[in-house]
């Protein structure tokens, strides 16, 4: 073979190389092209999403503001109770709820504002641990996880002592709960146990009272001394498609026996504390976002909290 057909065939693939080699660059240009684009797309799509969620929160906050102007009672067939699905907006789709927290039997109300142990709510929180098979000593774990003191209270309680034995240890953070996920950490609080009772009890950052509007009948079972559950579903049937309209019609439609026994200060029938949850999907995005609202005066609510869920 001659030099100059060695020479040919050198160029020959130097140039196929140099052929392969800009084709793999251009395909690699176009991929990190395509890749910008789509996470351009995502952020779009991202800050749409979450202009929709701060948008749904102000509406539902303006919503309880006009509602709170409106009337003094708080029920079950209030415009803001109906739960708005899934519509489309522009670019994508929205939807949500706001769910009344008062209602619900609140686990801070265990402790005082200084830390000390609620006799009354403990008793309450124990009775509706019993209605619901749920044991009723870890009631005394919630309470030593809350209160300020370091004393252990037995039946089932838990102090540092216990906590520092965990892998990784840790110590019972002696305040209230900061949330309803705060309680995976307290001792005996499995995830069964969480579930059930999450439709009956709630996590607020103040002592509440509970609206007898929307109260189930364990919980109001659980806060009237000698109601059992059974004559509590009695009273819950009285307000179907109706509501109590002042805490006396409630205190009426109790049992003689239990007339007495019922605390004024324990019922309530305004809301004071309300969750939103807005989901919204954009493209490839999609958001779940909940709430905590404040409301107490005719000024618009306060966000509690904001977080992701």
């Amino acid at each position: 073979m001659t030099s100059a057909v060695r020479q040919r065939g050198i160029a020959i693939l130097t140039a196929v190389g140099l052929a392969a080699l800009v084709a793999a660059l251009a395909a690699w240009i176009a991929w990190r092209q395509g890749l910008w684009f789509r996470q351009l797309e995502n952020q779009m799509d991202q800050a749409e999403a979450m202009g929709v969620v701060r948008a749904s929160i102000n509406l539902a906050r303006l919503t309880l503001k006009d509602d709170y102007r409106l009337n003094q009672i708080d029920h079950m067939l209030e415009p803001w109770n109906i739960p708005i699905p899934s519509i489309p907006v522009e670019n994508g789709r929205a939807g949500g709820r706001v769910t009344e927290q008062n209602g619900l039997f609140n686990l801070n109300n265990l402790v005082s504002d200084t830390g000390q142990a609620n006799d009354v709510e403990i008793t309450a929180c124990k009775k509706l641990f019993t209605s619901l098979s749920i044991s009723p000593d870890l009631v005394n774990a919630l309470v030593d996880w809350e209160d300020a003191d370091s004393d252990t209270r037995n039946p089932g309680g838990a102090e540092d002592n216990e906590y520092l034995q965990a892998t990784p240890p840790y110590r019972a953070a002696n305040q209230r709960l900061a949330d309803f996920g705060s309680l995976n950490r307290v001792r005996g609080f499995t995830p069964d146990v969480i579930n059930l009772l999450r439709p009956f009890v709630t996590v607020l950052p103040a002592q509440t009272a509970v609206n007898v509007n929307f109260a189930s009948a364990e919980v109001l079972a659980a806060i009237v001394p000698g109601l059992s559950v059974t004559q509590a579903q009695a009273v819950v049937a009285k307000r179907a498609g109706s509501y109590y309209a002042n805490t006396t019609d409630f205190i009426n439609a109790l049992p003689d026996s239990a007339k007495t026994t019922v605390v004024a200060a324990d019922i309530a029938v305004q809301s004071t504390y309300f969750v939103n949850e807005v989901d919204v999907h954009f493209g490839r995005v999609s958001l779940r976002y909940a709430a905590l609202l404040e409301r107490k005066s005719t000024d618009i609510p306060r966000i509690v909290w904001l977080r992701r869920e």
